[in-house]
């Protein structure tokens, strides 16, 4: 089989069977047939997708929707979504589910598929066999098992018509060995279509579209492939973490006497690995209001940074960081500097972008910290009591003398994780800031170490919260995603992309699964179905599939309406910066929006939100 992973060309562009014209391939997730769900307002909805120029919809077909528990077939809630989906042109994905019993276990799978596949002959051609599989939990032998079940599917649908599609279960992030296992098993075999989900910002899709692709490469077998589920929340945070920024850290550096507004403080932004602590909001949000001056800084810049000019260093916001970057961060604490570890166990995954961090991990755990004189508490036993102090340890304090009001609940979403003062060297000392336990035995879950010994005379100011991104307008940055997502995908060779999902149910606006929607509770529009509809108007059905150019992570994609029209998008995800373009004769710019741009000397002020140049 010839590799398309080797050749030069081809180095970022298609890796899958696709379509040379996009045929049809925009899809949207809605819940229109469930009951209470979306289902009573699907004339609504659907007409609302077809002026968006959607073609598909992703819903599931509940088996007990369609089926007593006494094996009745009720086909009358599918019958009227697809009436609606006619009506507007829209087709249907549907995604197979079961009914009591999991598939494997249930004698009768085949009589539900068989029954559902000669009622819908033809009105439903792509059959989606369980969503999500690889996240079922308490099934050994999963992987075995899905197969089984596949393979029953398969068979049922194609003697009813070769027409039908079968179209794997969305896996959820491609996440550990799964995908592989069904390779394994030959589950292509029993598929038409390979399919998975990504909630990842955009760019990191591009690892997972690879690691795919060299899993059909080493076992043989090449598969159109959709991405089924992508999107992101924009619910409410109900415990905030945004206070490190604005509270405990202006502490924290006043204790190593480093006054915040007097000191230029720079924050982790490099663009060729794609690592970045944080983004152009919440620098704008959390840092320049307090700090004097405020600097990105890149991997190269790095090598000869000095605490002198910038003594004060985010480093990281989560657990992961690129190794090959590490001893920078010592040499600048070598020299005096302070670096934030702002989340997590700092440095546990050598990676620079969390999607491969989750995986295609890379563990390194806490084996770097005794460079930096860091340890866990390694120790987690009352001497006295031979209590064991856990991951949801009963109590929180903040030091006897805080000057902060910042806490966070120690939880199962944000459990605690304890840094200790065990590899300390003469001259250095930690300073606990808030502390975690019982009320005989705590660890540090927030503070500094001050150092001062032999080869390390800087300092490291940490929090150990876990899953603490603040997203200063989660709107906005929706809205940022979609046209990345979708074009990314396209150019990598997926035939279709699916948004999760169209309505949000907002029945409780702190709930993550209430609040994907491009659309509020209310119908009323997010900035996102305004970015959903600009990207359909400048890429409509029948492009040529966009072809992209990626340079220091400066991403270019060109294609060609069907009426002749030449399109361009380009963006920077990690760095916001200044570019010079030479616009073509009567081109006009357009921001992800549908807004129209100015460009001024030539220059164009790239971010991670798409322009649109439309000739």
């Amino acid at each position: 089989m010839t590799s398309l992973l080797c050749q030069p060309e081809l180095l970022g562009q298609v890796l899958f069977p696709c379509t040379q014209t996009l045929q049809n391939p925009y899809g949207i997730c809605t819940h229109v047939t469930r009951k209470g769900w979306d289902y009573e307002i699907r004339d609504r909805e659907m007409d609302m997708l077809r002026d968006a120029r959607v073609g598909w919809i992703r819903s599931d077909l509940d088996f007990g929707t369609a089926f007593s528990a006494s094996g009745e077939f009720h086909p009358e809630v599918f019958e009227s979504v697809l009436n609606s989906a006619d009506h507007n042109d829209l087709q249907m994905l549907g995604i197979l589910t079961w009914l009591d019993k999991y598939p494997w276990d249930d004698p009768d799978y085949h009589h539900y598929i068989d029954t559902l596949a000669f009622r819908f002959n033809g009105r439903i051609r792509y059959w989606e066999m369980l969503n999500e599989v690889n996240l079922m939990k308490g099934v050994k032998n999963l992987p075995e098992k899905y197969v089984k079940s596949l393979k029953t599917v398969y068979e049922c649908l194609k003697d009813r018509s070769p027409q039908n599609q079968v179209v794997l279960s969305g896996l959820a992030e491609m996440q550990g060995n799964f995908f592989e296992e069904l390779c394994k098993l030959k589950a292509q075999d029993y598929y038409d279509v390979m399919n998975f989900h990504s909630y990842f910002s955009p760019e990191e899709l591009i690892p997972c579209l690879e690691k795919i692709a060299r899993l059909m490469e080493h076992y043989d077998f090449r598969k159109h492939i959709w991405l089924t589920e992508c999107g992101m929340s924009t619910n409410l945070d109900a415990e905030t973490s945004e206070g490190f920024y604005t509270d405990l850290l202006p502490a924290a550096l006043k204790r190593i006497n480093i006054q915040e507004s007097m000191v230029t403080v720079g924050y982790l932004q490099d663009r060729a690995t794609g690592y970045k602590t944080l983004n152009d909001a919440q620098v704008e949000l959390y840092l320049k209001p307090r700090a004097k001056r405020v600097l990105p800084i890149d991997f190269m810049h790095m090598r000869g940074l000095h605490p002198s000019r910038v003594p004060v260093l985010i480093a990281t916001t989560d657990e992961y960081f690129p190794l090959d970057y590490f001893p920078l961060l010592v040499d600048y604490v070598r020299k005096g500097g302070t670096i934030v570890l702002a989340g997590g166990m700092p440095f546990y995954y050598n990676s620079s972008l969390p999607s491969k961090a989750w995986f295609e991990r890379h563990v390194l755990r806490t084996k770097l910290y005794p460079i930096l004189h860091m340890s866990p508490l390694n120790n987690r036993y009352d001497p006295v009591t031979f209590e064991y102090l856990s991951d949801i340890p009963p109590c929180s304090d903040r030091c006897a003398d805080a000057d902060f009001e910042y806490e966070w609940p120690i939880n199962a979403a944000h459990p605690a994780r304890y840094l200790s003062a065990e590899s300390l060297h003469p001259g250095d000392s930690l300073i606990s800031l808030i502390s975690a336990g019982t009320e005989r035995m705590k660890g540090a879950v927030a503070g500094i170490y001050k150092l001062n010994s032999d080869d390390l005379t800087g300092n490291i100011v940490f929090q150990t919260r876990m899953y603490c991104h603040p997203i200063p307008d989660k709107e906005e940055e929706q809205a940022r995603r979609v046209a990345r997502t979708y074009l990314l995908a396209f150019a990598y060779g997926v035939d279709r992309v699916f948004w999760y999902n169209f309505r949000s149910k907002e029945a409780d606006m702190y709930e993550r699964e209430d609040c994907f929607g491009l659309l509020h509770a209310d119908f009323s529009e997010k900035l996102s179905m305004q970015a959903y509809r600009t990207l359909t108007r400048f890429c409509p059905d029948g492009s040529t599939r966009p072809l992209l150019k990626q340079n220091d992570n400066i991403f270019r994609a060109q294609w060609v309406t069907p009426d002749k029209r030449i399109v361009r998008a380009i963006w920077s995800p990690y760095q916001t910066m200044s570019y010079s373009y030479k616009l073509p004769p009567k081109a006009t710019v357009y921001n992800h929006l549908g807004q129209v741009v100015r460009c001024t000397d030539n220059k164009l002020t790239l971010s991670d939100a798409v322009l649109f140049i439309v000739e």
